[in-house]
């Protein structure tokens, strides 16, 4: 009897720790759960320029005492900002300060921002009664940032990966031009739209303003350069598909050939934007740009080229194809997207897709030709 007692205490034992330890893992797992709603909930209000709506996701998740990614802080800091909470604005950005390297993407801006919290704290009013206070929100003219580009010869293509991709061989650009510092944004080909009459593309519910235009085909984004091209006297046009290597060439990380990596925070695209970016396009500039001064050049999204696709280089990636040679034919995108695997985000990777196409994936940068001197 006594050793029936001494099991029978010991399964309740047993019995009573399973059950706690099932209902501290089952309420971790629902803290995860939790965590990551109001992790995409507050990505969502920030991206919209929500703040209020933003601060108080980020305040949700404070309190629940999850473990959180230092940036985060930046971004609680600068919502905080925005919202004209000086001094609580302050402390987060000092507590991001306090954890993060100098080369960090943020980190200049942080101190820009706790510097201005700090000075701007003695007089706490809320964001609707003040101005507007950004930390240098960028402001883009209708007419797109333009960047000159050298004349050189180049290694265009790889041996490695598919065999469009084949063969490497010697480029060179002859003639200097200007590329694009930005993809075209919804604000400059909702301006052409407007005076045209032209529909207005989707923007997916994701944002217009200075988000890359998306959902435009390459006629159409021919022909915003023509109605440009014939407003400004200026000659612009979709790259080559030569001219866009050459450019890309330059990297975020050396000549991004077969053993470079693009890591978290070089691009926006699944597996590198930051965790707390939503799966969709980002506006212009969010990421640092190559060694020319070129934003986005991978990732956020496809670019559409002006060069005829074909399987193997045969000298089309050099020039623009005209309307014959595009009947039936696909046309070069390159750059990959919000939705692209990192490991996609190379120089050489190359799509194709017909001239008519569009996608929430799909937008262009402009090159314009440039006299010489």
């Amino acid at each position: 009897m006594l050793i029936y007692s001494r099991t029978k205490n010991r399964n309740k034992l047993l019995s009573v720790l399973l059950s706690v330890f099932l209902l501290v893992y089952s309420n971790l797992l629902w803290a995860a759960k939790d965590a990551r709603f109001y992790l995409n909930q507050a990505s969502q209000f920030y991206n919209e320029g929500d703040y209020e709506q933003a601060e108080q996701a980020f305040a949700r998740l404070i309190k629940m005492q999850v473990k959180l990614h230092n940036d985060f802080y930046y971004f609680y800091g600068k919502t905080l900002y925005h919202n004209g909470h000086y001094s609580q604005a302050e402390q987060y950005l000092g507590k991001f300060l306090k954890s993060a390297d100098s080369d960090n993407k943020y980190y200049s801006d942080a101190r820009y921002l706790q510097t201005k919290s700090s000075k701007n704290k003695q007089h706490q009013v809320s964001r609707k009664t003040m101005p507007e206070v950004s930390a240098k929100p960028l402001k883009l003219s209708l007419i797109p940032d333009m960047v000159k580009i050298p004349a050189d010869s180049f290694i265009m293509g790889s041996n490695h990966g598919s065999p469009d991709q084949k063969p490497p061989h010697k480029i060179t650009i002859n003639k200097g031009f200007a590329i694009g510092k930005y993809e075209v944004t919804f604000a400059q080909y909702d301006a052409y739209a407007g005076e045209t009459g032209q529909d207005l593309p989707d923007d997916n519910g994701w944002g217009r303003g200075n988000r890359p235009v998306i959902n435009v085909s390459m006629y159409d984004a021919q022909a915003y350069a023509q109605w440009l091209s014939k407003k400004t006297g200026r000659k612009f046009r979709l790259p080559t598909e030569a001219e866009w290597e050459y450019v890309a060439r330059t990297g975020i990380k050396g000549q991004l050939g077969f053993n470079d990596i693009i890591g978290q925070g070089d691009a926006n695209c699944d597996g590198c934007r930051y965790f707390w970016e939503s799966a969709q396009t980002v506006e212009v500039g969010s990421y640092d740009p190559n060694k020319y001064g070129i934003y986005d050049i991978f990732g956020n999204v496809w670019e559409w080229t002006c060069s005829l696709y074909t399987r193997r280089y045969d000298g089309k990636e050099q020039y623009c194809a005209d309307d014959d040679e595009l009947e039936g034919k696909t046309v070069v995108v390159r750059g990959g997207s919000w939705d692209s695997a990192d490991r996609i985000l190379r120089a050489y990777v190359r799509l194709n897709n017909f001239p008519t196409y569009t996608s929430n994936q799909v937008g262009f940068r402009l090159v314009e030709d440039i006299a010489d001197k």
